[in-house]
């Protein structure tokens, strides 16, 4: 099996819609060339910035499609397939495979606190049903209520060849280094949480999944370059950048700012799926202040 060499800036693709709150397929294939156009290195989707977990079965399907159909196989697509069930999850991933995903991340199934055999077992079930699929591990305690420790991931690595690295969004700089100690040069680790970029590429991960990518993509490609050719003074100075321009995305509710401020910069992304928000006007602007006052609404 040949391995993705996953690496760079891959947006947490946001799930546009419209105003009958139903996936926009219009919308979803302009922000993908969008993306595209803008030099990232891969697509996540249906993850937690595309609020996977509130899609019915079909709209995720439908999301998968499209994704794979409009970037044809431009950059890697990468597929978030985890669910609360076993079933639901080996469904979604088998699906993901069929329409041509380049690789899948799956989060540990959530709700219900599962110890480490429950998840062994859960994994190495989706592992087992799709041999020649990629599959990256999703770890984002704060929200699935598990953790996949590292003795865990290992388990399941040295068991299973086709699962190849974990996105890590624990915001434990800590933990993160215990992936890449443990697990050998050949795993691959990147961050999900745009705040921790530079030091967790500093300690050997291969990049990130980015929730700023999604707005300003331009802006985290620089920073992954000039970290990747060296200049660290610059790519520093980025990252503080990107610090403050995730807090100014952050004001209001969750996600939807992200959608605001793209619509900001000329890509509509009006529709959301309750029980989720718009932003208020007065947060809208508060969000256009911050981010005008970082010279980065071009």
């Amino acid at each position: 099996m040949k391995r993705l060499n996953l690496r760079g800036v891959i947006p947490a693709v946001l799930t546009p819609y419209d105003s009958n709150h139903q996936i926009d397929e219009q919308t979803l294939r302009h922000y993908i060339d969008y993306l595209i156009e803008n030099r990232v290195h891969g697509l996540f989707i249906a993850g937690t910035n595309g609020e996977g977990p509130v899609l019915k079965m079909k709209e995720k399907k439908d999301l998968i499609r499209i994704a794979v159909e409009q970037t044809a196989r431009r950059i890697p697509v990468i597929v978030q397939t985890g669910e609360i069930s076993t079933e639901e999850t080996v469904e979604l991933t088998e699906y993901a495979q069929e329409v041509g995903a380049d690789a899948v991340a799956i989060v540990a199934p959530w709700y219900f606190p599962h110890d480490n055999e429950s998840l062994y077992n859960h994994f190495g079930t989706v592992a087992e049903s799709v041999p020649e699929l990629p599959i990256y591990l999703y770890n984002i305690p704060s929200n699935a209520k598990n953790d996949l420790k590292p003795v865990l991931v290992k388990k399941l690595a040295d068991h299973y060849s086709n699962i190849h690295g974990v996105k890590d969004s624990s915001k434990d700089l800590d933990r993160l280094c215990e992936y890449i100690d443990l697990l050998g040069k050949d795993f691959t680790v990147v961050i999900g949480t745009d705040s921790m970029v530079v030091p967790a590429m500093m300690m050997g991960a291969r990049g990130v999944v980015s929730a700023v990518g999604d707005v300003f993509p331009e802006i985290m490609v620089q920073m992954y370059e000039e970290f990747m050719a060296g200049h660290y003074q610059e790519a520093v100075r980025l990252q503080f950048l990107v610090i403050n321009i995730r807090k100014a995305l952050k004001i209001g509710p969750y996600i939807t700012p992200y959608k605001a401020a793209l619509s900001l910069r000329g890509i509509p992304f009006a529709g959301i799926r309750p029980p989720f928000r718009l932003p208020t006007e007065e947060e809208v602007q508060e969000m256009k202040l911050a981010l005008d006052c970082l010279g980065v609404l071009k």
